[in-house]
């Protein structure tokens, strides 16, 4: 089994950013969210977006007027920021999010973290660690915007597979195991060639974060929930650092 990052570099990062689909669709959706949560620059105008990919966060967070710095362990998909928007202002870094030397400087008004990058952590140990982070270095005021599926609906030995994007020559499949903290999950490529068809596949563990769970370990944070919304099987919150 893969770390999360790995599987990113051997596997999926060259079909990241094809696998969501239409991405401009995907940033307006982000937009929307983001203005019924009421977000616009109220303090320095700094936004970071942390486990940014290719940007479909970052983008939108631009055009809300916010001075934006995307942070993601891929360099490869961060590069296609400036590729899909050449006059972008988006300033990349490529960063682990668990890093201690990550959050140093001035902190920014909005710290969001979507697309599932906090399942992507190897341990509830690890994910309260970042939260300490996090509380540590945001000040008072500062929003916390995450983004989320919660994988708790399965029962440990439970399996499924489904289709995430086809089209005549290229299947996205996934297959989930579900255990007892962890969901393993492995996507499965299919590729028509000359030669006919080609099938790929990385597998690679997802943490299961109870959306009630995950609410009590913020707040014991010095985090205050000041929105929650669901949409496409997604979680959205909004908390503010006290």
């Amino acid at each position: 089994m893969q770390t999360s990052k790995s599987h990113y570099e051997n596997f999926l990062e060259e079909k990241y950013s094809w696998m969501l689909g239409d991405l401009s669709a995907k940033e307006k959706d982000q937009l929307e969210l983001f203005r019924s949560f009421g977000i616009s620059p109220q303090g320095n105008g700094v936004a970071w977006d942390l486990g940014a990919g290719s940007g479909i966060q970052s983008i939108p967070l631009e055009d809300l007027g916010f001075q934006v710095l995307a942070i993601d362990f891929s360099e490869k998909l961060l590069s296609e920021i400036k590729n899909r928007k050449p006059d972008t202002k988006i300033r990349t870094k490529v960063a682990d999010i668990r890093s201690r030397d990550l959050y140093q400087g001035v902190s920014p008004e909005i710290l969001l973290c979507m697309g599932d990058t906090i399942t992507h952590l190897e341990s509830e140990k690890d994910w309260e660690n970042t939260v300490s982070l996090w509380s540590s270095f945001l000040s008072s005021g500062s929003k916390l915007i995450l983004g989320y599926r919660d994988l708790s609906y399965g029962t440990p030995g439970d399996k499924s597979i489904f289709v995430v994007r086809s089209e005549e020559s290229q299947i996205f499949s996934c297959q989930l195991q579900f255990a007892q903290d962890k969901v393993d999950i492995t996507d499965i490529f299919h590729e028509k060639t000359d030669k006919g068809w080609t099938v790929s596949s990385s597998s690679y563990n997802k943490l299961i974060l109870p959306v009630e769970d995950l609410i009590r370990t913020i707040s014991k944070k010095n985090f205050e929930l000041r929105r929650k919304d669901d949409k496409n099987g997604m979680k959205f919150l909004l908390f503010e650092k006290l």
